[in-house]
C-alpha cells in the first residue's frame, strides 16, 4: 500500500454525487474509498453521461443499488494501489472498463462478461466516478496516453459497446448498413462499421444538426429517417433507444439480414413482431448489451478515431453540475455530454 493511501486511510473525505432511490441528486461530503485486495484509487478527469444515468435518475435501471454514486464512463489519475496490484503505477492515465465481474461463471468463462450472473457496474452497482475519488479492480484498468485527451479517452467505454455491436452483427463487407439514431452511440457504431469494412452505410436521425456533425466526422450519407421508407439494408443497427426507431427497424431488414438491438429501451416495454416474416425472409434479431470484452479493443481502435470523437463532446458541465448535466443530455443538445473536474 503506498504512503499516499496510508493518508486517504484516515479520515479523509471527498465530494460526491449521489442519486437516491427518490430519484434526486445531491452532493455530498463522504470518506475516500479504502482499498480492498487488488483495487486502485483512481481521480477521474472526465466522465461521460449516457442514456443509463438517465435511467436511473429518473426512474430506475435494473442492478443499480441506490443510494448511488453514478458515473461509469470516465478515465483519470491513479493516485493509490492497493495490496497485489501489479501492472498499474501511481501517476498512470487510465480509462476504465466499469463491468466489476466475477469471473468464474459461466457467463464470465464463455468470454461474455457482461452476462455475468454476479455483474457489479462501476457507477451502477458500486460507487461510479461522479466523485473525486473513485476505488476500481486493478484489473478494469486500461492505461493509455494522456496525449489523447480525458474527454476521447472517456468515449472508450462507449466505444467499446459500439465494436461488440458491430461484431454482434457479423461480417459487414459489401451489405448495406443503417444504423438508426445519431447520439453518441449510432455515431460510435457508425465510424466503427466503417473500420471493420462497412462501404455503404447510412445513419439516419431526424435531428438535422445531428445528421450535420454526421457528416463533419466522416458519415457521408445522413438522413432524416422518414426518407427511408421502402429501403431494406441487410444489417440494421437500432441505436436510438426509441419505439419509433424500433417499429421503423422491423420494416427496414432485408431478406436474410441482422437486426441489432443497442438501444436501451424501459425494462417492461413490448413491441409487436411479425414471427411469419421472420421465419419468411430468415430474419436475424441480435441482441447487443453493454460492452462484453471488448474494452481493449476500444483502446487499440480509439486512436485512429480521435479526431471524429472530438467532434462528438459537447461544451463540458462542472462535476457538481451532475442533475444540469443529465436535462442537457436528455434534451439531446449535444452529442456526448460530459463532466469534468476542478
Amino acid at each position: 500500500m503506498t504512503d499516499l493511501h496510508k493518508l486517504f486511510d484516515g479520515d479523509k473525505t471527498m465530494r460526491a454525487i449521489r442519486i437516491t432511490q427518490e430519484h434526486a441528486v445531491d452532493v455530498i461530503e463522504t470518506r475516500v474509498p479504502a482499498l480492498g485486495a487488488g483495487e486502485i484509487l483512481v481521480k477521474p478527469r472526465a466522465c461521460g453521461i449516457c442514456g443509463t444515468d438517465l435511467h436511473i435518475l429518473r426512474h430506475g435501471f435494473p442492478g443499480t443499488c441506490y443510494p448511488v454514486t453514478p458515473g461509469h464512463e470516465f478515465a483519470g489519475h491513479v493516485v493509490a494501489t492497493g495490496a497485489g496490484t501489479k501492472g498499474v503505477r501511481e501517476g498512470d492515465f487510465v480509462a476504465v472498463d466499469p463491468n466489476v465481474v466475477c469471473g468464474t461463471c459461466r457467463w464470465c468463462k464463455a468470454g461474455r462478461p457482461n452476462l455475468c450472473i454476479h455483474l457489479t457496474p462501476i457507477g451502477v452497482g458500486r460507487a461510479g466516478a461522479a466523485a473525486e475519488y473513485v476505488a476500481i479492480p486493478e484489473k478494469n484498468a486500461f492505461v493509455v496516453r494522456e496525449q489523447i485527451g480525458a474527454g476521447v479517452a472517456a468515449l472508450i467505454e462507449p466505444l467499446a459497446c459500439a465494436v461488440h455491436a458491430v461484431e454482434s452483427a457479423g461480417p459487414l463487407r459489401d451489405r448495406r448498413v443503417l444504423v438508426l439514431g445519431g447520439g453518441t452511440m449510432g455515431m460510435l457504431i457508425a465510424l466503427a462499421s466503417v473500420r471493420y469494412g462497412a462501404n455503404d452505410l447510412t445513419l439516419a436521425d431526424p435531428v438535422a444538426a445531428k445528421r450535420s456533425i454526421a457528416n463533419s466526422v466522416g458519415i457521408a450519407n445522413a438522413v432524416d429517417p422518414a426518407t427511408l421508407n421502402g429501403d431494406k439494408f441487410d444489417v440494421v443497427f437500432e441505436a436510438a433507444g426509441a419505439v419509433p426507431a424500433l417499429k421503423q427497424a422491423l420494416t427496414l431488414v432485408e431478406k436474410t439480414g441482422t437486426l441489432v438491438q443497442v438501444g436501451v429501451h424501459d425494462e417492461d416495454f413490448t413491441i409487436p413482431i411479425n414471427p411469419f416474416k421472420v421465419y419468411e425472409q430468415e430474419i436475424t434479431i441480435v441482441g447487443s448489451n453493454s460492452l462484453a470484452d471488448r474494452f481493449g479493443a476500444a483502446v487499440d481502435l480509439m486512436p485512429d478515431l480521435k479526431d471524429q470523437a472530438e467532434k462528438l463532446i459537447g461544451e463540458p458541465f462542472k462535476i457538481w453540475d451532475f442533475a444540469a448535466a443529465v436535462e442537457s443530455m436528455a434534451e439531446g443538445r449535444t452529442i456526448k455530454t460530459q463532466l469534468v473536474f476542478d
